[in-house]
């Protein structure tokens, strides 16, 4: 091809396309939601990303080992036998772990814990003294599909002893520093008013600092304690709405996990740990799609 075609070539093609190559053309660039029929934008608007979101209502009493209520009373109305299959049950139990569920009102005892009253309502002295009244608090915890949420049961910042080949991967001497117990909660099936919870315990201990972990949406440095979990302790409950999830301490003779979880000793007397655990709300919220570009982004 000699240069004077290739030169003649070039001015046919400006001549056809020049409108095109050296105009303006913002009047072309017409944004894709104008470019929808009405019933394919509603069609886009519908198939936007539903998340669900579980809302739980969370107490937990602290009382002396020795109130009926935490052991006994509290239990009584509570269905232990239906929450799970027999050997589930039994593992917690040998573990130290008591779980039961109530459909609807709570048992008096219980709400008599909640509500921080004595022991009896006797006058006296004794049983005036912080020490005999039982003491509770509570947050809203929120799980987002696809996440976990963490539910605190003991304050940090003290020793735990572990007897001994207990627990796996804990050091010989048994000795875990500024140590905190936590239930690792997440939803894992969800139904029309009601949803399947896992509850993983876990210990919690040590500096924080950067760790090393592995998620779902890839590897991560978080700054975190080092973190112990207790699968065989690991369990699951399905629950509806309004009904109340209670973990407590099954008395044992030798030590147990729940012991660990759910017990303090001071120099005069033992406390326990009562988790109230109540489904309130399955909520689905929808997400937006945006059909803009920010170019600035790339």
């Amino acid at each position: 091809m000699t240069r004077s075609f290739r030169q003649l070539l070039a001015v046919i093609l400006l001549g056809t396309s020049g409108c095109a190559l050296f105009g303006s053309g913002q009047k072309s660039l017409v944004s894709s939601q104008n470019r929808l029929k009405p019933e394919q934008l509603a069609n886009f608007e519908a198939d936007a990303p539903v998340r669900r979101v579980v809302r739980l209502d969370t107490s937990i009493v602290s009382a002396l080992a020795t109130d009926r209520r935490m052991r006994e009373l509290a239990w009584e109305e509570l269905d232990e036998s239906g929450v799970m299959s027999h050997s589930d049950r039994n593992r917690l139990n040998q573990s130290g772990i008591r779980i039961g569920v109530s459909g609807g009102t709570l048992p008096w005892a219980l709400e008599s814990l909640l509500r921080g009253e004595r022991v009896n309502s006797e006058s006296s002295a004794a049983s005036t003294r912080r020490s005999d009244n039982a003491s509770s608090f509570g947050l809203q915890v929120a799980i987002p599909q696809g996440s976990n949420s963490i539910i605190e049961l003991s304050p940090e910042g003290k020793s735990l002893m572990v007897p001994p080949g207990r627990i796996d991967g804990v050091s010989k001497s048994g000795e875990l520093n500024d140590a905190r117990c936590v239930l690792d909660v997440t939803a894992t099936e969800y139904g029309e008013g009601w949803v399947v919870l896992r509850f993983l315990p876990q210990i919690h201990h040590g500096s924080r600092t950067m760790r090393y972990s592995v998620s779902a949406s890839g590897e991560q440095l978080p700054i975190r304690q080092r973190i112990q979990p207790l699968y065989d302790q690991q369990f699951e409950v399905k629950l509806h709405i309004n009904e109340t999830l209670v973990i407590g301490y099954q008395k044992q003779d030798e030590w147990t996990i729940g012991r660990m979880l759910l017990q303090s000793d001071s120099l005069t007397s033992t406390s326990e740990r009562l988790l109230a655990i109540q489904l309130k709300q399955i909520e689905e919220v929808a997400g937006q799609k945006s059909m803009d570009i920010s170019y600035s982004k790339y």
